[in-house]
C-alpha cells in the first residue's frame, strides 16, 4: 500500500490544516509533481469517480512555445506525464492511438504498488471489454459501452473562482495548451446525455522518493530492496 507519509504531529496537523484550506480553492502553487520545463505551465486533473479515495489527482506540465508552430497538445501533455510517472498509465482506442488522432479508452493509476491492469479491448462485448485492475487502484475504461472519458477544460481556475467547460473541448489530439491552463479528464457513466461530471478538489501527487546513494554502498545485500519500498513511498496530499 503507498503511505501517505508519517510526520511529526506539528507536521501532519498544518498538512491536515493546509487540507481543509485547500477543499474549496486549489491553485497552480499547490502543485507537487511538474514534469517538463518552460516559462508556461498547465495543470491536468484526472478524476476516475469511482469511490477510491483520493479521486482527482493534478499533475503539473511545463512548456515552451515553440519557435514555430502550434502550442504542445492536451496528448503531448498526457505522454510526457506518463513517460515521468510510471504509475501513471493511458490507454488508447487501438483505432485511435496515433498521436494526431489519439482518443483515450481507459486510465490508471497505481494506488497500492501492486501489479498494472488487465485493459479492455473496445466494442469486444462478452470478449475483453471489461478491464479491471488490482482492488485500491485507479481504472476505469469505457468506448460508449460502460462509459466513457470525457474532456473539460478550465475556464480559469476551475477550483479559484472558475469552471470547467466540457462543450469546447476538441479532443486530446487537437486541442492545445496555453499557460496557467486548467485541463480534465474525468470519467462518466452517463450514457444517455454523455455529460461529464466535473472533477472533485484534486489531490497533489508528490514525487517518488529516490534513496540516498550512501545507503547503497553501506548496505548493498539489502539496498535493492529499500530502493524497492521507498521507490513505491509516494505521497498524496
Amino acid at each position: 500500500m503507498k503511505k501517505i507519509g508519517a510526520a511529526p504531529l506539528m507536521a501532519l496537523f498544518v498538512v491536515l490544516s493546509s487540507a481543509c484550506a485547500f477543499a474549496q480553492t486549489f491553485t497552480l502553487s499547490n502543485i507537487q509533481y511538474w514534469v517538463g520545463s518552460g516559462t508556461n505551465q498547465t495543470a491536468l486533473v484526472v478524476a476516475w469517480n469511482d469511490g477510491i479515495t483520493p479521486d482527482s489527482l493534478v499533475f503539473g506540465y511545463k512548456w515552451n512555445m515553440p519557435g514555430s508552430g502550434d502550442a504542445p497538445t492536451v496528448y503531448d501533455m498526457m505522454a510526457a506525464l506518463q513517460s515521468a510517472d510510471s504509475d501513471l498509465r493511458f490507454y488508447a482506442n487501438p483505432q485511435f492511438a496515433s498521436p494526431g488522432d489519439y482518443a483515450l479508452y481507459s486510465a490508471f493509476y497505481n494506488l497500492t504498488g501492486g501489479a498494472g491492469p488487465t485493459v479492455g479491448v473496445p466494442g469486444n462485448l462478452g470478449g475483453t471489454e471489461s478491464g479491471f485492475a488490482p482492488a485500491g487502484d485507479h481504472y476505469e475504461e469505457g468506448w460508449y459501452y460502460n462509459g466513457f472519458w470525457g474532456e473539460l477544460l478550465g475556464d480559469g481556475n476551475p477550483y479559484n473562482g472558475g469552471a470547467w467547460d466540457s462543450n469546447s473541448p476538441e479532443g486530446v489530439s487537437v486541442d492545445t495548451l496555453s499557460n496557467d491552463l486548467w485541463v480534465g479528464l474525468s470519467f462518466s457513466t452517463d450514457l444517455t446525455n454523455f455529460t461529464t461530471p466535473n472533477p472533485a478538489t484534486p489531490s497533489a501527487v508528490f514525487p517518488v522518493a529516490i534513496p540516498e546513494p550512501s545507503g547503497l554502498f553501506l548496505f548493498p545485500l539489502g539496498a535493492m530492496g529499500l530502493f524497492a519500498c521507498r521507490r513505491r513511498q509516494r505521497r498524496l496530499a
